[in-house]
């Protein structure tokens, strides 16, 4: 089986977050269970651009990845027209499509090649159809749909979402190709042998016996960071050593709104802004958190820091928009509080006033992980999609 993903961005573009961590460990796991896997990407990587070679492939993690010259970004269209010139020549070489973009570049392209070849196509979700991501830039959208994003859609051999809220959510709009669900990879084998504790803890003059809160993310409005200091202060009034840590990179310029959240609230010295984080030192201000923090005003379609935290035996609380922060409540591996403010801080208070619990919840949070995410878990259904989605374009 001859696979291609067309994305706008890969690894190791890690300033988009989750996603290209998630669909790079799809790619690897894949390839591990025997398909071909090729990448056709750009060199985004935010607003620099990634340092590799241009227009041929290169192999990451056994993945054949071609990054191609991104000319424009803008609200997430990835413009590479060198992309065009080779993107045919592969598409008829492979068995499946899989394209990770609805308002970009690369389904335009992608889409209407496949189309012209008779080349079954699927279009990863990832959140993008949500009630909340269609208002945003409403009428540019609806006019995109409206020309040609809807006709591409409506070919697809089958969307791809990564839970059944998004599955329902999708289905609610009457596209009409099938749907199936599998959850986002990751790979758990990191996270079984965490780094020695301390590191952050050294960094910023974290006692040992204090308690790190951890918002692991992009500080972006939607993803509702302010809550999390507001978290802090009030587990400050029931512990007097709590720390906050806020890792990821600053994408909405928040960092200085939040340090002044934190002076009013008298918290500003037990507040830490880590900036952009590559993966090892992801499991290493892991290993130093003992509770996940994780409010966002959307409702999201996985919640990859959250599945990473579970991996490395940390506990979470998350708000109901966080699909795996509400599999963590069923497997007594967290909580799930609502998106305010006063619910955050009641709900972290009384998780962190009980140690032994927290430990539980993590050791519960492993077996999750591992359970339900792991690639080794997610990529045999993947194929099996994939595989029918093959067999009935060949039957047809």
């Amino acid at each position: 089986m001859h696979i291609l993903f067309v994305t706008g961005y890969y690894k190791p573009a890690y300033v988009y977050g989750g996603p290209t961590k998630s669909l790079a460990t799809l790619c690897a796991g894949l390839v591990t269970h025997g398909a071909h896997v090729t990448v056709f990407t750009t060199n985004a990587n935010g607003r620099q651009r990634l340092d590799v070679p241009l227009g041929t492939p290169v192999m990451v993690d056994g993945v054949a990845v071609s990054y191609f010259p991104l000319c424009y970004q803008g609200l997430g269209f990835f413009y590479a027209p060198a992309m065009a010139q080779s993107l045919p020549d592969q598409i008829a070489r492979s068995d499946l499509v899989v394209i990770e973009s609805i308002w970009g570049y690369q389904l335009l392209l992608a889409a209407r090649q496949c189309l012209k070849q008779r080349k079954p196509y699927i279009i990863a979700v990832r959140g993008q159809l949500f009630a909340w991501s269609l208002r945003h830039q409403r009428l540019k959208k609806k006019l995109y749909l409206h020309l040609l994003g809807k006709r591409y859609l409506q070919h697809a051999a089958a969307l791809y979402c990564t839970d059944a809220q998004e599955a329902a959510a999708v289905a609610r709009l009457g596209l009409g190709p099938p749907l199936f669900v599998v959850p986002n990879s990751i790979d758990t084998t990191p996270f079984a042998q965490m780094p020695v504790r301390g590191f952050w803890r050294h960094q910023y003059g974290i006692t040992e016996e204090a308690i790190v809160l951890l918002y692991l993310g992009r500080l972006t409005q939607i993803k509702r960071p302010d809550i999390a200091v507001a978290t802090l202060a009030a587990c400050r009034e029931r512990h007097a050593d709590v720390h906050l840590i806020l890792a990821g990179p600053d994408q909405d310029q928040m960092a200085v709104r939040l340090q002044a959240q934190a002076h009013s609230l008298g918290c500003l010295n037990y507040m830490h802004l880590t900036g952009a984080l590559d993966p090892e030192q992801v499991r290493q201000v892991l290993a130093d958190a003992d509770l996940l923090i994780a409010p966002s005003v959307i409702q999201e379609n996985f919640g990859l820091s959250t599945a990473e935290a579970l991996a490395a035996g940390v506990p979470v609380l998350t708000s109901p928009g966080i699909p795996v922060g509400q599999l963590a409540e069923a497997w007594q591996a967290g909580r799930v509080a609502a998106c305010t403010v006063e619910a955050f801080q009641h709900a972290a208070q009384a998780m962190i006033t009980k140690p032994a619990e927290l430990i539980a919840l993590g050791r519960n949070g492993r077996l999750l992980a591992k359970a339900v995410f792991d690639v080794a878990a997610v990529v045999p259904q993947m194929l099996t999609h994939y595989s029918a989605i093959i067999e009935r374009r060949l039957l047809s």
